[in-house]
Order: C-alpha cells, then structure tokens, then sequence
C-alpha cells in the first residue's frame, strides 16, 4: 500500500467530501423537491377538475 502523508490523506477526503457527497446531496435533494412539487401540482389540478378532462365552468357569483 502506499504511504501517503497526512495531509495529503486528509485532502483527498475534503476533496471527496466537498467535491462529490455534497454536490450528490443538494442534487438529490433538488430532485425530490421537485418531485415533490410535480405531485402537489397535479393533485391541485385534480381537484380543481383539469385532469384528464376539460374543467368545467364555474358559474359566475354577483
């Protein structure tokens, strides 16, 4: 095995941590909030009669 100084040991873990875990961490948390997002949209136009079918009209308050 080769025999790596300390600091550089350390490096190549910050590097590794900051480089790649987080970055792979936010995205993934972007992605499911944005899924999320998606989910809530089409419940909202299910409810609001536009799924799969025109809306119907509301009649007019005076």
């Amino acid at each position: 095995m080769l025999a790596i100084s300390q600091a550089l040991s350390w490096s190549l873990a910050l590097i590794g941590l900051f480089g790649v875990v987080f970055p792979l961490l936010v995205f993934g948390l972007l992605g499911f909030g944005f899924a999320q997002g998606l989910g809530e949209r089409a419940q909202n136009q299910r409810g609001a009669g536009r799924w799969g079918r025109r809306a119907e009209r509301q009649p007019e308050r005076e």
